[in-house]
């Protein structure tokens, strides 16, 4: 063998060694990134929906399994959430701030909301065709297909109704009584002059072209903390540092979220919609990012609280006082250094 032979044999040898090492090394820093023994935390959702999309960000990215944290996430109802955060059946909450702090227990029992991913609601008004230079006060007189009377959508159409001057009841017709999945049947058979939809049905609305998104419900309405997440006082109590972290985990989703593009976004959070179309998807995180729907960070502040209190007083469905206070605790994202 040649010495020139040699001298490239030799170089060879070390780019394969170093790579290997670098390799191996690379997969122990990956995996000491989490703890060796992670923490179950159980989350009830009452949507599978793109508004949700920071808590979606922080599960697939690592962001909560980083704290320490196992959370596994079911989907149902608004109503038995609240059945499951006082029974115990859930660790965490996420659903309409109504839903579950403004509900009807006794105040030493009463959930607290701790933490929130959206700064105002995510609901949409369509029509059938365009309309150029929406107002609101265009509608009086109409019909609009809404979701039920104590929801946070409904509360927050009906105070947008409000604010342009129009009552809910006598200048404007909002139907509650049309099941939610009859809601898009009964708007493409003729009822109703608008119809008020989230995401991602309001983008396959308009992917389907039997509607056309008019106006953003949340960004008429101003920030107000509709959804929140909310923890029973005896878990809350027992388990403040996986609050904490779980805190942590949304924080640095929301701060993910800021750094990146909705086409990343989106990609990250496919694995949730596995039946959605990726451009539907897509075209929903878009709609979300430009109307500003999700917050910079965590905290619950009071100016907001009050806002939206101040429309479910409005709306005739708070059941029993309440209070900042009494309902809301500030848990400031925190990080080892």
């Amino acid at each position: 063998m040649s010495k020139g032979t040699k001298v490239i044999a030799l170089i060879s040898l070390i780019l394969i060694l170093s790579g290997s090492l670098l390799f191996f090394s690379g997969r122990f820093w990956k995996k000491s990134l989490y703890p060796a023994k992670l923490e179950p935390l159980r989350v009830m959702e009452s949507a599978r929906t793109p508004y949700f999309l920071p808590q979606y960000l922080a599960l697939s990215l690592g962001f909560f399994r980083e704290q320490g944290l196992d959370v596994r996430i079911t989907t149902t109802s608004p109503e038995a959430i609240r059945a499951a955060l006082a029974d115990g059946r859930t660790d965490v909450a996420l659903c309409g701030l109504q839903k579950s702090v403004f509900s009807p227990l006794k105040t030493d029992s009463r959930p607290l909301a701790f933490a929130r991913i959206t700064r105002c609601d995510g609901s949409y008004l369509l029509a059938r065709q365009d309309i150029e230079n929406f107002q609101w006060t265009g509608i009086k007189d109409k019909t609009v297909i809404g979701g039920q009377q104590d929801y946070s959508a409904q509360i927050i159409l009906e105070e947008v109704l409000r604010r342009n001057g129009l009552s809910p009841t006598r200048d404007v017709t909002v139907y509650h009584n049309i099941p939610e999945a009859l809601r898009v049947g009964a708007f493409r058979a003729g009822t109703g002059n608008f119809l008020q939809l989230g995401e991602p049905e309001a983008s396959l609305a308009e992917k389907r072209s039997y509607g056309r998104i008019v106006a953003s419900v949340g960004e008429a309405a101003g920030e107000m903390p509709v959804t929140v997440y909310s923890s029973n006082r005896v878990y809350y109590e027992s388990h403040l540092e996986s609050i904490q972290k779980f805190t942590n985990g949304l924080d640095k989703a929301l701060r993910w979220l800021k750094e990146h593009s909705p086409a990343e976004a989106a990609e990250a959070a496919t694995p949730f919609f596995p039946n959605l179309d990726k451009e539907v998807l897509l075209g929903s995180v878009e709609r979300y990012q430009t109307h500003r729907i999700w917050t910079d960070e965590p905290s619950i502040d009071r100016e907001s609280f009050s806002r939206f209190l101040t429309a479910v007083k409005n709306s005739g469905e708070l059941v029993s006082p309440v209070s900042y206070e009494e309902s809301v605790v500030i848990i400031p994202p925190r990080y080892e250094v």
